[in-house]
């Protein structure tokens, strides 16, 4: 069967030119990486990490070193120089906008899984720009396939702050039945990781701490914060990546659509109050949002000087305002 699966096709030839393609995708990464913990020498895993940028997957590749792994891909950069090194890794690819294509994807990967080999996937399906989210809210897919795989989860964070990639390699994460308890309980433990990350690379790179219950917490002040800084980080992580720096706006406003809303009540509420214009006829008075921006991103207005406070997920800190009509 494993013919019918393209991530393993000649997989005895990927194994052993694998460390080579390592060492030319570290020439695609900026920065010292730093590595926390280490993947166990025994077994196989889901790889799940999160995602922010163009770096992650060489970054990993890096992070667990030897270990050669198998990886989920979406489709839109398949036929370029970069789609070339992912195949002779080996790659499943993915149409994120196509269902059949999704559910391919799904049964060859937990084929590969029972085979014995290690894939790794990020399940934010998107990178996450958002500004106040240490991760986007993950579909339970990936809990899924582990359970019906019968492998554990190896969760992986990378934190990128100046000169340096921090990534932390965590605990294998044992995945329930209960497939939103699971997933949540998954993305919090990869947050707590993602946070320590932060923490030590303010720890390192930064002299500037508030005291708390005579402990040092690294901080930011607001005020010093540059306009537009926001944009500008975002800009830059586009014009890393050739698909994006053609069209930031029109791949920004494609990536928006793979976001996972939630269908819980509270997230739901907050959605529509965040998106929604209102008008309270009695007294007559029109609340508005002054962001339009759903789940982390302002769609077309992104780059344009006077929508600089349309960044936030979900809110921000001007989240209305009332106009006397």
């Amino acid at each position: 069967m494993s013919e019918k699966i393209n991530a393993l096709k000649f997989e005895k030839i990927k194994d052993i030119i694998h460390p080579v393609l390592i060492k030319s995708m570290a020439a695609k990464t900026t920065g010292e990486l730093v590595v926390e913990g280490e993947a166990p020498s025994f077994g196989n895993y889901l790889i799940v990490a999160n995602h922010v940028c163009i770096e992650d997957i060489p970054t990993l590749g890096q992070a667990l070193k030897d270990r050669h792994f198998y990886l989920l891909v979406s489709d839109e950069d398949r036929y370029t120089i970069d789609g070339l090194g992912l195949e002779l890794n080996g790659v499943e690819w993915v149409k994120r906008v196509d269902k059949d294509s999704r559910k391919k994807a799904y049964v060859n990967i937990v084929e590969a899984l029972k085979r014995g080999k290690d894939f790794a996937m990020y399940p934010e399906s998107t990178w996450n720009l958002s500004p106040n989210q240490l991760l986007l809210p993950m579909n339970y897919g990936c809990i899924r396939m582990a359970l019906d795989a019968g492998v554990k989860i190896l969760p992986v964070v990378t934190f990128f702050e100046g000169s340096k990639r921090y990534t932390k390699i965590g605990e294998p994460f044992e995945p329930t039945d209960d497939l939103v308890s699971s997933i949540n309980n998954l993305r919090d433990t990869m947050g707590t990781m993602l946070l320590s990350q932060i923490e030590k690379s303010y720890k390192e790179q930064s002299n500037d701490f508030a005291i708390s219950d005579n402990n040092y917490y690294p901080h930011e002040k607001r005020v010093e914060i540059e306009p537009g800084y926001w944009d500008k980080y975002i800009y830059d992580k586009y014009a890393s990546y050739k698909r994006a720096k053609k069209d930031m706006a029109g791949v920004r406003n494609f990536e928006s659509q793979f976001i996972f809303t939630p269908k819980t009540d509270d997230h739901q509420f907050f959605q529509t109050f965040n998106s929604v214009v209102k008008d309270d006829n009695e007294i007559r008075e029109s609340v508005s949002r002054i962001s339009s921006e759903k789940s982390g991103y302002s769609g077309s207005t992104f780059g344009e000087e006077n929508k600089k406070s349309s960044f936030g997920y979900g809110y921000n800190e001007h989240v209305l305002k009332k106009v006397k009509k």
